[in-house]
């Protein structure tokens, strides 16, 4: 028999890998509400529902019908998924050429998908969704002018869209009145679907379906932004961030804006939309109807239950779907709106079904409103998919599939989630933010070279409380996609870094991707400087992913890794020859001069979290502890002390969270029920630490040991700096040119020294010949 005849005789057995939820194998994703049980013959079709009583194809039927594969897209012999069997062309060992082998069958065994869920199909109303992944909604503070989209946001969300199966553009607002920012897409003027089209093709350039959200604010839209008082249900104010009361919906203005959303929907076709996602979730309009506590109204757009005040929502959805019958509708809902008395897991079973009956194809479950920050987005501690549990609760309970959302950033969680029947797909944020590679690299089974999301929201969520746009901390090229990053040195030279910091690696990684010979000095006996610092404290351990991150691509880049190395002077650069030297050496705690420390131990930051002895040669912390400082690192160590079972109080002349996001902030006072003041130290006595307030008035917060966690000081070596204090770099006392970044520099956050590594690195100066 030849493999020509074997080739012909097997081409047509095809068993679909990654497999979808057709299969009955044990990655087949668990039934919903009312499917027919894991051991009965009927299988799961592509949507996660079972269906008939379809079985398992015979070898004899998928040799009569055949399959395309859809891993690699064609037409070719496979068994299981495992096996692709080959005919032709092999190298003859010991003959060292290649030619055909007749008579033999060559056999190749192709790994299985790492996530073969999360690569796996899935129907979502009319819609085919290639995988299992979707870009979730994100207001991005940038991108839009006028309500439509400029070149900035064509390239973010091309770049984000790039390899998922469902993109959302973030909150398009259906009315004026609606709008909660200025740079988002506005779905009301006629012109709407001309201006959004070029946006809705730069997502399906990349072969994603775009998908756009459609929102109205209600309560929670800033004056500022409208230029009039907000409105909602009933004249209830909300929980946070909008101060004054709105005015209550006539009934006929509740109708006319049904009517909105049915034509916001009408230009989302015109656009060349395949999906529009209703946000009915995060305390917006609709969510303000379903919630006794916002909806007070008497009309039949109020009640006393859930079924009564869904009606809003409900006629919404049937006003799309009637307006846009070939739309997928995908609707956004709370699992939980996190406050007491807001919307709990039982009301929000009621609405999904309501809203199910009404025509979503879909639903997007998260959690929270204005009134729950800091846990409406989840950070510091909060776990991977934080609000699956929720989706898990509402998936049980519908007929369609479930989005779950709440940072997924790992694609073990996701496919942990797919097969534990938590969801049946994935919403990503600020994980595609943070690296927009994460699909492919997940698919290629590179997942150990996603960059992580470190869930500090200093550079996204973060900035738009300032009415700022978003960038990402670990990715500064987030919204500069139409500034493409510089790929090579104009004259590629010898880079010394002095430091491994996020600075420092970050410094190292571009010069070796500009095609520099790069070498990095750390005198430390591991990567990561001060990450490894804060990943010590609670709420930031997953920071060392960040660092297990650079360690891994710097090695891959092959850039010379010296650790236990210390450069301080020029004579040790003799053994560094460079054409460049970046100092990135970080800056550490400098207390400041106080009366009173030999009265009670003391400890610096780093000497407390790396384990050193206090002022008075103790090891161990006596309660009660004043922190001195209010920074990101006084409330991550407060937060440690707290944990460690100390009554903690923080002592700062600044605001407490001066340097951190109003998130962050929140978050971490949220969990420290510390006393926090705001004065200055005047000196430490037996009793405690003596503090002046604002009036000069004296008190003193109780205390038996003191944790100095401000001011910070640059720790750069004067004798390698730039000669004449050169901010911008320069030529230092050996004559190699010379720049500081990071903390070396000037004090500031992961996000600020990553950038400032990556601008400088790229701005150094061509090499003279």
């Amino acid at each position: 028999m030849t493999a020509s005849s074997v080739s012909q005789r097997t081409s047509s057995v095809i068993h679909e890998y990654p497999p979808s939820s057709r299969t009955t194998s044990g990655n087949a994703l668990p039934t919903h509400r009312g499917a027919t049980p894991a051991s009965s013959s009927a299988e799961p079709t592509a949507s996660g529902h079972r269906s008939g009583t379809t079985t398992r194809p015979t070898l004899t039927a998928a040799r009569t019908a055949g399959r395309q594969s859809t891993l690699s897209g064609r037409w070719i012999p496979a068994f299981a998924g495992m096996t692709k069997w080959r005919a032709g062309m092999t190298r003859l060992r010991g003959r060292g050429r290649r030619g055909p082998a007749p008579g033999h069958i060559h056999c190749r065994v192709v790994s299985e998908p790492a996530y073969p869920l999360l690569f796996s199909p899935l129907r979502v109303g009319g819609l085919e969704l290639r995988n299992r992944i979707t870009l979730s909604a994100m207001t991005t503070g940038f991108g839009f002018s006028e309500g439509a989209p400029e070149a900035e946001a064509l390239a973010y969300y091309r770049a984000r869209s790039r390899g998922t199966a469902l993109a959302t553009v973030g909150f398009s607002a259906v009315a004026p009145e609606g709008r909660v920012e200025n740079a988002i897409a506005w779905l009301w003027p006629e012109g709407a679907a001309e201006a959004l089209a070029p946006l809705a093709e730069a997502i399906a350039s990349v072969g994603a379906h775009p998908c756009i959200q459609l929102g109205h604010g209600g309560r929670q839209v800033s004056p500022d932004v409208i230029g009039e008082t907000p409105t909602a249900p009933s004249a209830v104010r909300a929980g946070a961030h909008v101060r004054i009361a709105p005015r209550p919906l006539r009934l006929g203005e509740v109708e006319e804006i049904v009517v909105a959303f049915g034509r916001a929907a009408e230009r989302a076709v015109g656009s060349g939309f395949a999906a529009v996602e209703i946000h009915g979730g995060h305390g917006y309009l609709i969510q303000q109807f379903l919630a006794a506590e916002s909806n007070r109204r008497t009309d039949r757009f109020g009640g006393n239950s859930v079924v009564e005040r869904s009606r809003f929502g409900c006629e919404v959805i049937e006003a799309v779907r009637k307006a846009a019958p070939e739309l997928a509708v995908v609707v956004r809902i709370n699992g939980s709106d996190l406050v007491p008395d807001g919307l709990q897991v039982s009301d929000a079973l009621v609405a999904a079904e309501r809203f199910a009956e009404a025509g979503a194809d879909a639903f997007v479950v998260s959690a929270g409103v204005y009134g729950s920050v800091p846990w409406t987005i989840p950070l510091l501690d909060d776990p991977e998919g934080a609000f699956l549990d929720l989706a898990a609760e509402v998936r049980r309970n519908v007929d369609v599939p479930v989005i779950g959302v709440g940072r997924i950033t790992a694609p073990e969680s996701a496919e942990d989630a797919l097969r534990a029947g938590r969801c049946d797909a994935v919403g990503l944020g600020r994980a595609l933010l943070a690296d927009e590679d994460w699909v492919a690299k997940a698919r290629d089974g590179r997942s150990e070279r996603i960059r992580p999301c470190i869930a500090t929201v200093e550079g996204c969520a973060g900035r738009l409380q300032y009415g700022e746009a978003i960038s990402c901390s670990v990715n500064p090229g987030v919204g500069r996609e139409t500034s493409p990053p510089l790929e090579r040195a104009e004259v590629p030279g010898r880079v010394l870094v002095v430091g491994g910091g996020p600075a420092g690696m970050e410094a190292a990684r571009r010069a070796a991707q500009l095609g520099h010979d790069v070498r990095l000095a750390e005198r430390a006996d591991r990567l990561g400087g001060a990450l490894h610092l804060a990943a010590a404290t609670p709420g930031l351990g997953h920071l060392t992913r960040l660092a297990g991150w650079y360690e891994g691509e710097l090695e891959r880049l092959g850039v010379t890794m010296s650790l236990g190395s210390e450069v301080g002077g020029a004579e040790d650069l003799a053994g560094f020859p460079a054409d460049y030297l970046v100092l990135a050496t970080g800056a550490r705690t400098a207390p400041e001069v106080l009366d009173g420390y030999e009265h009670l131990p003391a400890w610096t930051l780093e000497d407390l979290l790396e384990g050193r002895a206090s002022s008075h040669g103790t090891w161990h912390l006596i309660d009660p502890v004043v922190v001195l400082g209010g920074g990101g690192r006084a409330l991550a160590t407060a937060l440690w002390c707290r944990r460690g079972g100390y009554r903690v109080s923080l002592l700062s002349a600044e605001r407490i969270g001066h340097d951190t996001s109003g998130l962050a902030r929140r978050a971490y006072l949220s969990r420290l029920a510390a006393t926090a003041v705001r004065g200055r130290a005047s000196r430490i006595t037996e009793a405690g630490v003596e503090w002046l307030d604002e009036t000069g008035d004296r008190s003193v917060l109780p205390a038996r040991s003191v944790v100095v966690a401000e001011p910070l000081r640059p720790d750069a070596p004067a004798a390698l700096a730039p000669r004449g204090g050169q901010h911008d770099g320069g030529p230092n006392a050996a004559g190699v040119h010379t720049v500081r970044i990071g903390d070396a520099r000037s004090p500031r956050t992961i996000g600020d020294a990553i950038a400032e590594a990556r601008q400088v690195v790229e701005a150094l100066p061509a090499l003279a010949g």
